[in-house]
């Protein structure tokens, strides 16, 4: 994956070369970022349904946050110090803002940094997401509570997204002929055939690829990775922000250095919390867990 995201950045001639001379040698040498002008295929620069449909991702979500402090001293594993657990659902909504604050961008970012998020399953979306209160912006509540999991699937409907199966048909992936093509696991495919008969044909996109069997290594289904593939080149290509305003005059001097010696979320946090990532921060990518030796 990180070759595949330095190839899109910076071309098969690689960093040193683009930084050195910039774009030369079209897409496939010097990367899509920095093209003269956007490449939009016909279509003006936007983020698809199928991308929207299948980057609905709240089963990452954990139940509780678990609160570490950053200015303690390490416990005897070398993590940072315990302090609470915190319900994520009290984390939502302007309340939740107000209790964000008090607790701080550094012990948010520490702590999430040091728990695993939920996996991309069936059975595993936050429970407090089911019955949320939707607020005004100042501050009152709305008298229509929302079923985000449900809103999820009628959202997809209501806007035409393909079900599961004719979504992978218009990917050229396979189809399923039956539930047992689609999960070994007996109770989904018992749960899933109480509600979809045996009519593949009728499973929505989201149940579906929450239940999809999960290639080795992947945390997300081969449905949604194909999406992510065609969607990582036309954000980069298509957007000008990324190609034809992408020089000084939009990002100025100082924001063009930052962009050239950033690789990824590690560094940035690293440029604003340096004493985090010195102390607490063991993993090379911010997106692991940050005692992982990887």
């Amino acid at each position: 994956m990180r070759a595949a995201m330095r190839a899109n950045w910076y071309g098969l001639l690689g960093k040193k070369i683009k930084d050195t001379f910039g774009h030369i040698g079209g897409t496939a040498l010097g990367g899509l970022v920095g093209l003269k002008e956007p490449i939009n295929h016909g279509v003006p620069y936007s983020l698809t349904e199928e991308f929207t449909s299948v980057y609905r991702m709240h089963s990452l979500i954990p139940s509780t946050l678990k609160l570490r402090d950053p200015t303690g001293q390490p416990a005897a594993n070398n993590s940072p110090p315990y302090l609470e657990d915190i319900d994520i659902g009290e984390l939502v909504g302007l309340k939740g803002e107000d209790q964000l604050s008090k607790i701080g961008f550094e012990k948010q970012t520490l702590s999430m940094g040091y728990q695993a998020c939920g996996a991309l399953e069936l059975w595993n979306y936050p429970s407090f997401f089911r019955d949320l209160i939707p607020q005004n912006l100042d501050g009152t509540n709305r008298s229509d509570r929302i079923d985000l999991a449900a809103l999820e699937v009628y959202r997809d409907r209501e806007r035409s997204v393909p079900r599961y199966n004719e979504f992978r048909r218009r990917l050229f992936l396979i189809p399923i002929k039956s539930w047992e093509d689609l999960t070994s696991d007996k109770d989904a495919i018992e749960d899933i055939r109480a509600i979809y008969g045996d009519d593949v044909e009728k499973l929505d996109l989201l149940v579906g690829l929450m239940a999809e069997k999960k290639i080795k290594g992947f945390a997300i289904s081969e449905t949604a990775f194909n999406i992510f593939i065609l969607m990582a080149s036309r954000r980069l290509e298509a957007d000008r922000f990324i190609t034809s305003n992408f020089n000084e005059k939009t990002y100025t001097k100082k924001g063009m250095q930052w962009v050239k010696t950033t690789e990824g979320l590690r560094d940035v946090i690293n440029r604003h919390y340096p004493e985090i990532t010195a102390k607490w921060m063991k993993s090379s990518s911010a997106f692991s867990v940050w005692d992982a030796d990887y």
